[in-house]
């Protein structure tokens, strides 16, 4: 009875060491499933709205496969599902799934109107930044304004961030604004952690549309007037010396 119970008591020390050893970390996500690196992906890609990459707070990253609503897991392809009671970090995988998913909806949804140089911004706003100040298009005229529209999930847009809060130290008669489609919360502590200095607006709807296919980050340069005098998706030094030289001629 005693050898049994001891038995009994080394096999519960072991289960979450055995446990620990069975989570691993996936190498694709599909319709709410996990995959291993040797999921076959002639077919996958046919079916695809768009492919990305998320990652967990370890680093690991995983390729995730937008795909229609109701998918599922076709026969082929199920001996390469992982359960999801084994994946590593399972829910923070989720929690940047469903923010690659929710930018995608938004970008690809359809915006008031393009954004044309030379004119205003198309249709109405009415957003908050993420200290509760409402911010509309008469909110913006009277100064010259720069809007960079990010998300958590764009690496050049935070490693830019130190960069554009400099501009801003230099120039306080300019209005630097920052939009993000994500909650206040996940804004306010990527800013604090980054040191972006800027106005940001959160749960934006607005300016995440003009972002279209063209990419994050977005930039937008309004004169004093509220016309439109730059855009442009993607983020270099070149890029950043454009706006700079242009804030300096409106000035």
């Amino acid at each position: 009875m005693k050898k049994r119970l001891l038995f009994l008591g080394l096999a519960l020390l072991a289960m979450p060491h055995m446990m620990a050893q069975s989570v691993v970390v996936p190498s694709y996500r599909m319709g709410n499933h996990y995959f291993t690196k040797e999921l076959p992906l002639d077919g996958v890609f046919k079916i695809s709205q768009s492919v990305g990459i998320i990652k967990d707070d370890d680093g690991n990253r995983v390729v995730n496969v937008l795909v229609s609503e109701g998918f599922t897991v076709p026969v082929a392809l199920k001996k390469y599902e992982i359960p999801r009671d084994r994946v590593k970090n399972v829910d923070q995988l989720e929690e940047a799934a469903h923010t690659d998913a929710t930018m995608w909806k938004l970008t690809h949804s359809k915006a008031p109107d393009k954004l044309a140089v030379g004119r205003p911004l198309p249709g109405t706003f009415a957003e908050r930044d993420i200290q509760g100040t409402l911010w509309t298009q008469d909110s913006l005229r009277g100064h010259v304004t720069v809007i960079n529209v990010w998300y958590s999930g764009c690496g050049p847009c935070r490693k830019e961030m130190p960069i554009l809060s400099a501009w801003k130290d230099k120039m306080p008669g300019v209005l630097f604004l920052s939009a993000n489609f994500e909650n206040a919360d996940k804004v306010r502590s990527i800013t604090a952690k980054e040191q972006f200095n800027w106005v940001h607006i959160a749960n934006d709807t607005y300016f995440t549309k003009c972002v279209g296919s063209g990419g994050y980050p977005l930039t937008i340069v309004l004169d004093s007037a509220g016309i439109v005098r730059y855009c442009q998706n993607g983020t270099s030094e070149r890029i950043r010396q454009d706006i700079l030289q242009l804030i300096g001629t409106l000035k």
